[in-house]
C-alpha cells in the first residue's frame, strides 16, 4: 500500500516535471513565466528523484535507481548554478557544495562497477545502461569537484554559471523524458530508447549553450 502511494506520487510528479519543464524551455529566459515554471519544474524533479530512490528501497529496481540518482544530481547542480549566477558578493564554498558531489561520486562508482562485476561473474558482455549513466554522472561530479578545488571562492556576475544551468537542467529533463519513454514504449534493443533521447537532447543543449555563449560574449 505504501509502495503504491509513493508510485502515484512519482508518476504525478514526473508528468508535472515534463509539463513545467516544457513550459520553462519554451518561455523567454529570465522572464516571470520562465522563472515560475522553472521553480515548479525543479520542485517536481526533486520529488521524482527522491520518490524513485525510495521505491527502490522497498522493491529493487535498478532502472528507477539510475534515473532517480541522475535526476537528483542534475537538478540540484542546475538549480545551484542559478544561485551562483545571481551572487551579489563573493561566495566561499563549503560542505553544502561538496557533499552532493561526494555522494554522487560514491553512487556513480557503484553504478559503474556493479554491472561490470556482474558481467565478470556471468562471463558474458552486455550493454549496461546503469554503467553508462553512472559513467556520465561520475564525469559530471569529478568536473564539479575539480572546479571547487581549483577555485573555492565564487565571484559574482559569473555568466558561465548560466551556461551550466542550461546544461544541467536540460540533462535532468532528458533523464525524465527517457524514463517516460522506457516505461511506456516496448522496443528492441531496449538500450536504444535509453540512449537516443540523450544523444538528441545533448545536441540541442549544445546548440542552446553555444547560442547563449555568443549572446553573453563568452569564450567557447
Amino acid at each position: 500500500m505504501f509502495y503504491q502511494a509513493i508510485l502515484i506520487i512519482h508518476i504525478v510528479a514526473g508528468f508535472l516535471a515534463l509539463l513545467f519543464g516544457a513550459m520553462a524551455i519554451s518561455s523567454r529566459k529570465g522572464e516571470a513565466n520562465h522563472k515560475k515554471s522553472g521553480k515548479w519544474y525543479v520542485f517536481a524533479m526533486y520529488v521524482v528523484g527522491f520518490s524513485a530512490i525510495l521505491m527502490t528501497q522497498l522493491k529493487a529496481n535498478p532502472f528507477l535507481f539510475t534515473v532517480g540518482v541522475f535526476t537528483l544530481y542534475m537538478t540540484h547542480v542546475g538549480n545551484r548554478s542559478i544561485f551562483y549566477f545571481r551572487l551579489k558578493n563573493s561566495y566561499q564554498t563549503g560542505w553544502k557544495d561538496i557533499l552532493p558531489i561526494a555522494i554522487a561520486l560514491v553512487v556513480s562508482g557503484f553504478m559503474v562497477f556493479k554491472p561490470i562485476y556482474e558481467m565478470l561473474q556471468r562471463g558474458s558482455f552486455s550493454v549496461s545502461v546503469m554503467a553508462v549513466f553512472g559513467g556520465i554522472l561520475m564525469g559530471f561530479a569529478l568536473r564539479d569537484l575539480r572546479m571547487i578545488l581549483k577555485n573555492p571562492v565564487f565571484q559574482p556576475s559569473d555568466k558561465t554559471w548560466l551556461i551550466k544551468h542550461i546544461g544541467m537542467v536540460g540533462g535532468a529533463y532528458i533523464a525524465t523524458l527517457t524514463a517516460f519513454l522506457v516505461t511506456n514504449i516496448s522496443f528492441n534493443p531496449s538500450w536504444l530508447i535509453w540512449l537516443t533521447p540523450t544523444l538528441i537532447g545533448s545536441i540541442l543543449i549544445g546548440r542552446a549553450s553555444k547560442a547563449w555563449r555568443q549572446k553573453l560574449r563568452l569564450n567557447p
